[in-house]
């Protein structure tokens, strides 16, 4: 059974790297028509709908769970909800690429949280990882590479920051709620966050409601569906498996950022920024895998 989990969880995160992949693409195709702030609404809007359907045929079960959670699940939302404006921000304004490897740099922060709060004791593999990850953070926020300007610097390392934090209350979420309940709470905080910045004049964040119109429609509603499953599939991982299993596998989003980033008409990363991306890419990788060693013989002496 430990087996069939770890895989399925494998898998769930393979799913939702490309889900969250096809979502920022269709964020990126949306930005010129649409601010952060409605891109955010309709995303979630979409996902809660959804959610709501699966709700019809699949109510939500926590009859066996703990009660309470409420904080962290409300505090996971909030913060998981901001991480994502500031991602989309990047996405609109500079290459898919470059955003994503922001937003990957979860881990490097995670470690540092470790320390700070949790008064864990990182290796010395650890701490080196987490070093060349800040070298690769530095490389892709220097001011002026692919177009990089300080505002976006800002929202990228906020969105890694943010994103390390909604992660840390994730898998203890599990106690207390099935993932359907920690989706749909996470939809509706990003719904009520959209809906009430999109009619507030807060440049680059919002400038108003614009109407979508014809094929923006169409693109919505992929947007919100491939962000949906990604979510789902993230949070099902996480539940399912080991998270020093399933977290090296969701830097392929990087891969597909600049691939589907060269498919809408980015330029290809240049030297600095690939330099960066790299070493981003090899951080997360190096802090993963004493987890990853540790997880797969817990699996196979159990």
């Amino acid at each position: 059974m430990k087996y069939s989990q770890t895989g399925l969880g494998i898998f769930y995160m393979a799913a939702s790297s490309f889900s969250f992949a096809l979502m920022n693409a269709f964020v990126k195709i949306l930005s010129p028509q649409l601010s952060p702030m409605e891109n955010i609404f309709f995303r979630s809007f979409v996902m809660v709908i959804f959610v709501l359907g699966l709700f019809a045929f699949f109510p939500p079960n926590n009859s066996n769970k703990k009660k309470g959670g409420w904080g962290k699940l409300i505090f996971r939302a909030v913060i998981g909800g901001l991480s994502m404006l500031a991602l989309f921000y990047n996405i609109a304004t500079i290459p898919l690429g470059t955003a994503t490897a922001f937003a990957q740099s979860v881990p490097i922060y995670t470690v540092i949280f470790s320390i700070i709060f949790l008064r864990e004791r990182p290796s010395i593999s650890v701490i080196f990882a987490t070093i060349i990850g800040f070298g690769g953070v530095i490389f892709i926020s220097h001011p002026g590479t692919d177009g990089l300007g300080m505002k976006n610097v800002f929202a990228g390392i906020f969105s890694g920051v943010s994103a390390a934090l909604a992660f840390v209350t994730l898998r203890s979420l599990r106690d207390y709620f099935d993932e359907k309940s920690v989706v749909f709470a996470f939809g509706i905080t990003m719904s009520l966050i959209g809906g009430i910045g999109m009619f507030v004049y807060i440049p680059p964040l919002s400038v108003g409601w614009n109407f979508p119109n014809g094929i923006e429609w169409v693109y919505i509603l992929a947007m919100g569906l491939a962000g949906t499953f990604g979510q789902h599939f993230l949070t099902r991982a996480y539940m399912l498996a080991p998270a020093g299993i399933v977290a090296p596998i969701d830097y392929s989003r990087i891969v597909w950022g600049i691939v589907l980033g060269l498919f809408l008409g980015d330029s290809f990363p240049d030297f600095i920024s690939s330099i960066g991306i790299l070493l981003i890419l090899i951080s997360g990788i190096l802090i993963a895998l004493p987890v990853f060693l540790r997880d797969i013989k817990r699996i196979k002496s159990a």
